[in-house]
Parts: C-alpha cells; structure tokens; sequence
C-alpha cells in the first residue's frame, strides 16, 4: 500500500511538473512572439518619424523656393519647388498608409495634412499671381497667413514624431520586459527538471529503505540514478549556453523526420495519383484532369519539402564540406539580390566537426540575411582563411552601414549579431565587427583549430 502510494504521489508530481514545464515553454513562446512583433513595430515607428521629418523638409524646399522666385523673379529658383511637390504628395500618402489602422494617428495626420494642403495651396497661388503681378505676390507673402500655416503643419508634424518616438520607445521597453520574462521562464525551467529529478531520486532512495530482502540491487540502483541526475544537472546548467547547438540538434531531426516520413507519404501519393490517372485517363477526362492537377500539388508539396529540409540542413554542407556549402550559398543569395559577389576560399581544408561548420555557416548565412534586409547592398564579399592554428573568416558588404550610435565593443540589441557572437563564443573563437555609416559592414571571425573545432580522426582498422 506504501508503495502505491508513493507511486501514484509520485506520477502526480511528475505530471504536475509536465503541465507546468510546458506552461513555461508556452509563456516563453508567446513572449518570443511579442519580442519580435514589439522589434518590427519599433522600426516601423522610426520610419514613420524619418518620414515625417522628411515632409517637413520637403516642406521648406518647397517654400524656400517659391520665395526665391518671388525675390528675384527668376524660374529657375522654383526647381526645389516643383522637385518637392512630388515628393510631399508620397510621403503624405505613406504616412496615411501606415496610419490607417490607428484612427488616433489617422486623425492627428489629417489635421497635419489640412495645414500642409492649406501651404501648398498658399504657394501655388502667390506663384499664380507672381507670374503677373510681383507686388501683389509679394504682399500676400509678407502678411503672416502663410507664415502661421507653416508654423502649424510643422507643429502637426513634430508633435506627430513625438508621438512615434514614444511608441518606439514603449515597444523597446516592452521587448525587454517579454526578454526579461524569457529569462526568468528559462531559469525557472531549468529549476522545474532539477526539482523533479531530485524528487524521483529520493522517491527511489526510499523504496530501495524499504526492501531489505534486495538491498543490495536497490542500492546500485540508487548510485545508479544518483550518477544520472548528477550528470543532468550538469547539463541543465550548460543549457543556456548550449542552446543554439540544441537548436541545429533539432533541425537535423526535423529534417530527417520530413525527408524519411514525408518524402516517403507524398511519393507514395503521388505514384498512386498516377496509377489511377492511367486507369481513367481514356474513359473519364474530367476525373484525369482533377488527378492531374492534385499531382501537380503532390510535385509543390514535395518541392517545398525539399526547400524545408534545406533550410533546416544544407545538404551540400553535409555531403560536401563547408567551402562548396559557403560557394552556393553565396551564389542562391548573391543571384537573388542581384549581388557582384566575390569569394576567396581555400581548395582544402582541416576537416571540420559537425558543429563547428554548421556555426561557420549559419555565421555566413546570417551575414548575408542582413546585408540582404538592412544594408542596400550591391558588392559582397566572402573570405575564409586557414593557418596552423587558426581558421578565418571575413564577410563584407558596401552597404550603408550601421547605425552612428553602434558601439563597437556591445553588440547589444543587435540580435542577429548577438546570436553570431554565441556562435563563436561556444567555437572558443571571437568575432569583430567593423562599420561605419555608408562604408559598409565588415564581420571578422577568427576560431582557433583546436579538438573543439576539429573532426576526431577515425581510428585506423
């Protein structure tokens, strides 16, 4: 009866401690989640704002132009007149675009657009009657309509930027809150597994007290899971540091899976598809074209299976080694950006564990995923390097370059880099990253050859 009540308390922690372990997953996801929509929300909002200033600037293009015609009579002064009418009729239309899910904002630019409309249309007349009539163009610049019209779509449009820079400063706050949670989620996971593994420990301990008859087995049997919760609790406290190995872990799985599973389902499918297509193909056409079109479905779920599996485990890198992974890689993004892309790899190199080429090429991949999304580039560059002792690599971009607030020595905030530093961090290696405004991005990575980074050598039969 001891027994049994024991193991039914203990079925119940451990089920408690499931539910709640996956709560904790769930949470930490949904943070995630947050984080990254808060991320996209901030730059959409800094966008806004560098739009919003640009309208103000176009603005007084505008202006400083139509009273440099008015001064001095001469048609070519109206240039960044007619330069910046276009210009201010786009950005007023993005920013109603981006505005048109906030009825707050919507109502704050409307108001701002009746002032920049009233301005606009202030210009063009003075400029109408400027053509035939100097004094009377003049006079009507010199009373302060138009001076306060200005003043108030500037107004509109600054207290419009005060508003995003708010929202973007909000959203940051929050991402560190939800990062801040994902923490705490991960460490109390981490607590969670040790709880319930002690817990089995001690609930086997006492089971082995009470068996006299089989001391002696239940004893070993105690050393025996008193060594495994040992050995998982050191694991569990590696885990942070481990987690974007765990990371690749599972995508090999997940590819395997998708390869052997559904390669094997949708195949099957589709050989099916066509033994039936040929058994109607004469005697029903309309059933033949249906099948037809499901096959073609089967041969887009099998293409997308195969890009999946790509994204997940670069076949060439496994099959071929990290310099011919790195050649196509370049090349598939390079081709898609419309790159001039330039590589300097060597003919051979040491051979590389598991982990240490997928790091070296997520590096390269992630890399190239930010000159692709943030760095407008045209010319990218790819060097790998290998010494005695050390192995490195280079990747460069003509691109605009990061932010003049990037501090060299912290990469905090940039996630992308953030994660790439793990990377080499775990390899035992370091990574520099060199930028300025419009001269490009520069990342340099160095890893030492050391047994960390290298394939063990198989054993001669």
């Amino acid at each position: 009866m001891a027994k049994h009540s024991l193991l039914v308390r203990n079925t119940l922690l451990l089920v408690s401690g499931i539910m709640l372990t996956l709560a904790v997953l769930i949470a930490s996801e949904t943070g995630n989640q947050r984080l990254r929509e808060g991320y996209i929300e901030a730059i959409r909002s800094q966008q806004l704002q560098n739009d919003l200033g640009d309208l103000i600037a176009e603005l007084v293009n505008a202006e400083g132009g139509q009273r440099g015609f008015l001064l001095t009579g001469k048609d070519s002064y109206l240039d960044p007149y007619y330069k910046a009418l276009p210009r201010i009729n786009e950005l007023m239309s993005r920013i109603r675009q981006h505005y048109a899910n906030d009825p707050e904002g919507l109502r704050q630019f409307g108001e701002a657009s009746q002032f920049v409309t009233r301005k606009l249309n202030e210009m063009a007349l003075t400029l109408v009657y400027g053509k035939r009539d100097f004094d009377v163009a003049l006079d009507m610049v010199r009373t302060d309509f138009g001076k306060q019209t200005m003043e108030n779509a500037r107004r509109s449009l600054e207290h419009l930027q005060v508003r995003e820079s708010g929202t973007v400063t909000h959203n940051l706050e929050a991402a560190e809150h939800d990062l801040q949670l994902s923490r705490y989620g991960i460490g109390l996971l981490t607590a969670i597994n040790i709880v319930l593994m002690v817990t089995l420990g001690m609930g086997h301990a006492r089971r082995m007290a009470m068996a006299d008859a089989t001391r002696a087995e239940l004893e070993e049997e105690s050393a025996r899971l008193d060594r495994k919760v040992r050995a998982r609790t050191r694991q569990l406290s590696a885990l942070a540091a481990h987690l974007q190995r765990v990371t690749e872990d599972e995508k090999t799985r997940l590819a395997r899976e998708l390869h052997d599973e559904l390669g094997a389902i949708l195949t099957a499918i589709k050989l099916d598809l066509h033994w039936v297509r040929m058994r109607v193909q004469d005697t029903h056409p309309e059933a033949r074209d249906k099948l037809t079109r499901v096959m073609q479905h089967a041969d887009q779920a099998i293409q997308i299976k195969r890009q999946l599996i790509e994204d997940l485990r670069p076949t060439v890198l496994l099959n071929l080694g990290l310099r011919e992974a790195i050649v196509q890689l370049v090349e598939d993004v390079g081709t898609r950006n419309q790159w001039d892309t330039a590589l300097d790899l060597p003919e051979t190199l040491p051979r590389l564990n598991d982990p240490a080429a997928i790091a070296l090429y997520r590096i390269v991949q992630e890399s190239l995923t930010n000159a692709s999304k943030y760095a407008e580039a045209k010319q990218v560059s790819v060097t790998l390097a290998c010494t005695t002792e050390h192995l490195v690599l280079t990747v460069r971009d003509d691109g605009r370059g990061l932010p003049p607030d990037f501090d060299a020595g912290s990469i905090a905030g940039h996630h992308g880099l953030l994660g790439m530093e793990q990377r080499v961090l775990a390899l035992g290696g370091t990574m520099e990253v060199d930028s300025s405004p419009g001269h490009g991005v520069t990342i340099g990575i160095e890893v030492p050859l050391t047994a960390a980074v290298l394939a063990q050598e198989e054993p001669a039969e």
